[in-house]
This record gives structure tokens, sequence and C-alpha cells, in this order.
């Protein structure tokens, strides 16, 4: 893997010798046709190196697990850099990650990675769907949602009760008039005992340049399409209340949003098909049955940690949800976080006992259903956060953190694929992921990073 690692190194290097000459990257010249064109090139790119893979050692090197391990090392790194900065759009390096060269340079080589791997699987035509949708989908969903970003349309519209209001303000303030113009009815709030905002929608009438009218309440979690646009409720007068006389919608066109919807769908479906195969399920009632003890001692670990992550989440147990989190997508992201967080404690409790004994085990299976369940908590979580704020990942540190737990796992799965693999330091890698999986959890409350700027802790826009 020294070659693996080198390249990596190499393309930090390249990466900050284009910071230095060219400045950081301009995502905003990427809009169409120039994305398209890129994605074009791309994978032409792909497909060379691919053909040519027999007769140049690099591109065969490309697409093998010795390559992908020191990629995503080099991602955690860098992400753990940008989930301990604050990051602001204007700004330098290390608080401006998204358009620093060597951050971005790193992830697409592992998205080259990925198109060498996914080629390679479907040649040999082995049978492998689980993996192929999850290889596939990461790759959509990572080139279609970076590329499409450009083409993106976010815009704020503050509409006046009774004013029709047509035009909107980019994040920049500038004033751009929309296709339809959107009048506020009603601003509707309720409140629970405690005076928090329990629900708050607004009634509102849209027209079309094509004549249409449309009759119709936006609420939080409940966008409401017209046109290419969706419209969702961002915020209201504050200091007003129930009385508001204002109402502030966000719209959003993403004309890329197909691609990236079937890239996310394809990692859900190989999650789940993932965590199925790796529970062994007549083999795991056999071994029950040999070994009881040590099935017995299993279980009540497993319990145990069930209850810890259940009792240090007392969100679960509110009465008083605030709007965002009053989603169908609350409980199964939050289960699936809970099963996820229980086996990884389980298996990171097991990799201690087994470093102390100098003793070796197999946790493949139990990390295999860990990653398959943080996998479909961080996907819930990104449709969730679509219909709840109009995008799947901003890179909040929530999410950011979320991301590096997830590349760390990765890292621990692909280095037990490696034959010549050590075993204590794959423990390692287990328990140094689990570590940061603590900061996901509950860490990020105490960085200085993540203070008044994550959407997780549910400040209400004003």
């Amino acid at each position: 893997m020294k070659e693996g690692f080198l390249i990596g190194g190499g393309l930090i290097i390249a990466g900050l010798m284009l910071e230095l000459s060219v400045g950081p990257v301009n995502w905003d010249a990427f809009c169409w046709p120039v994305n398209g064109i890129v994605l074009a090139g791309f994978l032409a790119l792909i497909a060379i190196i691919f053909l040519l893979r027999k007769r140049v050692y690099g591109f065969q090197f490309i697409g093998t697990y010795k390559a992908a391990i020191p990629a995503l090392v080099y991602a955690v790194v860098l992400t753990i850099i940008m989930g301990l900065t604050r990051q602001e759009v204007n700004g330098t390096w290390l608080n401006n990650m998204l358009s620093f060269w060597p951050f971005v340079l790193i992830y697409v080589y592992i998205a080259v990675i990925l198109g060498q791997i996914i080629l390679r699987r479907i040649i040999n035509l082995k049978r492998n769907i689980p993996f192929l949708l999850n290889h596939l989908g990461l790759f959509l969903a990572m080139t279609t949602a970076t590329l499409g970003n450009a083409d993106m349309q976010r815009l704020k519209m503050i509409t006046v009760k009774g004013e029709p209001e047509w035009r909107a303000l980019t994040s920049q303030q500038q004033i751009i008039e929309m296709p339809i113009a959107i009048e506020l009815k009603e601003f509707i709030m309720e409140t629970y005992d405690d005076g928090k905002p329990k629900r708050f929608a607004s009634d509102i009438l849209i027209l079309t340049k094509t004549g249409k009218s449309i009759q119709t309440t936006v609420e939080v979690n409940k966008p409401v399409e017209v046109d290419g646009w969706k419209i969702y409720q961002y915020g209201y007068d504050t200091q007003m209340g129930a009385m508001s006389q204002y109402s502030i919608l966000e719209l959003i066109s993403d004309p890329w949003l197909p691609l990236a919807n079937t890239g996310i769908y394809m990692m859900l479906a190989g999650a789940l098909l993932m965590m199925l195969r790796a529970i062994p399920w007549r083999q795991g009632v056999q071994q029950a049955h040999k070994h009881p003890k040590p099935a017995f001692l299993l279980c009540a670990v497993i319990a145990a940690c069930f209850f810890c992550v259940h009792h240090f989440m007392p969100i679960l147990h509110s009465d008083t949800l605030v709007p965002a989190l009053q989603s169908p997508w609350f409980k199964p992201h939050i289960i699936a976080y809970m099963l996820a967080y229980t086996l990884m404690a389980s298996a990171a409790v097991i990799a201690i006992y087994l470093l102390l004994r100098s003793k070796q085990g197999n946790l493949d299976n139990l990390v295999y259903i860990g990653i398959s369940l943080i996998t479909i908590g961080m996907l819930f979580g990104a449709l969730w956060a679509k219909e709840a704020w109009g995008h799947y990942w901003s890179w909040d540190p929530k999410e950011t953190w979320a991301a590096i737990t997830w590349f760390a796992y990765l890292v621990y799965v692909h280095y037990r694929q490696i034959p010549t693999h050590k075993p204590k330091l794959a423990l390692w890698v287990l328990l140094i992921s689990f570590v940061l999986l603590q900061m996901c959890w509950w860490g990020i409350n105490y960085l200085p990073s993540a203070q008044g700027s994550s959407v997780h802790v549910y400040n209400m826009p004003s």
C-alpha cells in the first residue's frame, strides 16, 4: 500500500500547488453545459484507464484494494480537518474545504477508483448484486450531485400577507424575477404548552405563467412542487410568532435530482441486501447451540450497548419535537443508527478483548451489518434533509462526522479483504473508527466548529 499512499500524497502536493497558483476550485464555473462535458470526459477517462489496465501498471493498480484503502485514509484525515474547523463560503484553505484542491482531488481519485472497480466487476460478471448496487450508487450520487450543484438554484422569497410576490433573493442578495408568483393567504402556527413551536405553515396561492392557480399549504417537511420548483417553508417573523404577517419561503430548482435520487436508492438497496447477506442465519443458530456461553455473552453485550444508546438519546422520548423532527424519516433514521451504534459498540468491546488476550477473531459479519445500518441511517437522513431543507448533503458538522465515520469503517472493511492483512492492525482500525463514531454521536456538541452552524441543533431561522 506504500504506492497508494504515495499517489495520495502526490495528489495532496498537486492540490496545494493548484491552490497557490489558480486559487480555490470555482464550482460556479461548472454550470450547464460545462458540467455535462466534464462528466462525459470523466467517464471517458475511466473507460480509457480500464482499457489500458493490462498495459500500464499504474492503471491496473488503481482498481485494487491497495489503492482504495490509502485513498479512504486520506479522505478520513482531510474530512476530520474539515470537521474540526469552521467552514465558511468565502473562507480560505482549511476553512473552505469543499473548494480546497487537495480535498477535491482526493475525492475525485476515489471516484476514479470506484469507476475501475465497478467496470471490473461488470466485465467479470461476478454476481455480487449488493456490491454493485453500493459502488455504482455511490459513484452516481457523488458525481451527479457534485457536478449538478452548479445548476441548482436556491432562492429565498419573503411573502407578505395579501400581496403577490414574484421576486426572490439569491445568497448574494441579488433580486431574481421568478416564473411563478406566490401570495401568502394565512400564516399558521401551533405551539406546545411551553411556547415552543409545534407546527408552522403557510397557506399560499401560486400563480404560474401558464395561467394555473394553485391554492396549497407548505410546511416544514412537506414542500410543494410547481413547474420544476420545490417550495419549502423556511421562516417567519419570530418576534410576532403566530401573528406573523410574512412568511419566508425557500424555492429550489435541481435539474440533476433524478440522477442523484437513483444513486441514493441504489445504495439503500445495496446496504439492505448486504445486511441480509451478512447475517449468519443458519450458522448463527448452530453456533449458539454448540457454544451457548459465548452466544449468551455476545447477546448480553449487544443488549447492554443497546440500552446505553437508547438511554443516552433522550430525543427519542421527547413529547415536544420541533417541526423539523416531525417527519416520517425520523424514526427509521434514528432506529437504524441506534442498531448500528449498538453493533459497532459490541464489535469494539470484542476487539478490545481480543487485543488484551492476544487472540484472533472474525468480526466481519458484525461490522458488515453495522456499516449496512450506518449506510441506511445516513441515507434516510439524506432523504429527510431533502424534504426538510431542500438538500441531501450540505456538509453540516453532523453530516461531516457521519461521513468520517462511514469512511473509517470502510477502511476496515477493505483492509480485511487483503489476504496479507495484519489482524491486530485491523482491530486497531476498528477501535479508531468507533472513537470517530463517538465524535459523530455526541462529540460534535463540544466542537467550536459546530457551535451555531449546525442545522442539527434545529434553530429556527428568522
